[in-house]
This record gives structure tokens, sequence and C-alpha cells, in this order.
């Protein structure tokens, strides 16, 4: 069936936040005696801060409470939107510019909190996109389906009538869980650490070519 419908990860794909994101995890967690390699952080991009922080401090053995935790997480979110950029990627309005022009429906499906994406969308990039799912909208966060199988029932449609782009191997196994065809684009990572994407661009122009 023709496309309808693209669902858009939004962190590294819509926009070019990863340094920022990666930046902020990093100073964060460094005080408190959690040191990470960035590509920890860009190959869990797309899970909520909750999960990041809960797994981090188990694995490190940091005894937090629920109120720590949050604190932690907010100095992060804060931190953030200190250095987010501003707007979408170039590249990436260009092609939902061109998906509006051929009448499909473009939304947003990440794990960042609204008040993170305020930063950096203005109004006008908003109106872009017909719904925008954040961890509000659903209750496991990627890799679990949820996020996309809340796009899907939001939009109305019929799986057949829905592409996913997204750039990280935590959205792409939701993505799939969700039994959505899933295209992995290669802005932050390497194309073999994409693998599990049914298609690899490197390019946004190319994904005009799968559609």
């Amino acid at each position: 069936m023709k496309t309808q419908a693209v669902f858009f990860d939004f962190d590294g794909t819509l926009v070019d936040s990863m340094p920022a994101h990666v930046a902020a995890w990093k100073q964060i967690l460094g005080g408190i005696g959690i040191e990470l390699e960035n590509l920890y952080f860009e190959t869990h991009e797309g899970e909520r801060a909750e999960d990041t922080i809960a797994r981090l401090l188990t694995q490190h053995g940091i005894d937090y409470s629920e109120t720590q935790r949050s604190e932690l997480i907010e100095r992060k979110r804060d931190l953030y939107r200190t250095m987010a950029p501003t707007g979408l990627n170039a590249d990436a309005r260009r092609l939902v510019d061109e998906l509006h022009e051929r009448r499909i429906h473009c939304d947003i499906v990440t794990g960042s909190i609204r008040r993170n994406l305020d930063a950096v969308l203005t109004n006008g990039e908003f109106d872009l996109f017909r719904h925008v799912i954040t961890p509000a909208d659903y209750g496991r966060g990627k890799p679990a389906p949820d996020p996309y199988l809340a796009a899907l029932d939001r939009s109305g449609l019929d799986r057949s009538q829905c592409l996913v782009l997204e750039n990280a191997p935590l959205g792409i196994q939701s993505a799939r869980a969700a039994e959505l065809t899933t295209v992995a684009i290669t802005t932050t990572l390497p194309r073999e650490l994409l693998s599990e994407a049914h298609h690899i661009i490197s390019s946004f122009q190319e994904f005009l070519e799968l559609l």
C-alpha cells in the first residue's frame, strides 16, 4: 500500500542534537564517578532517561533514591537545553517539506520529553508534524514497541501505510517490535551498527527513493 505516514525519531535524525546530549550526560555522570565513551550514549539513544539512569546506577553499584535519580535526570536535561541546537537539520527539513508536498503525514516518535523538543523547535516547525509522541504518551520506552505502537494507534493507519526513520539500534528494535518497516540513516552511527533495519541509507534524499 502507498505510504501515508512517516514516523521520525527526533534526536540525531531530525535534529543534530546528539553531541549536546552526549556532553550533558558525560558531565552529569562524570560528577558521580561514571565515565563512559561517546559511543555508549550514541548506541543507547532513544531510551528514556529514567531507564538510562536506573541501569547505570545499578551497574556501578550506586544506591540512589527515586528523588536523587529524578534530580540527576533534571540536571542533565537542564544542561542539555543550554547546549541544544536550534531547528531541524536542513536536509531533514527538505525531506519533511517534500513529504508534505506528496501529502504524506509526518509524526515524531521520541524518548525525549516535550520540554527538550520545545527548546529546539519553533512553533512553525512543530506545525510540520501531525503528532508528537513523547514518553508522556506511552509506557515502556525504546527498545520496547510501545512508542511506535502509540504512534500507529494515533495515526489511524495500517502498518503497511507507515514507514519509520531511525538512527540508532534501540529505535530500530522498537519499530521492528511494532512490526513497522524501518529505515535507518547513518547520521550518527555507521551502517554496521544499524543492521537490524530493513533498509539503511546515508542521506535523506535516499529516503524518497524508497517511497
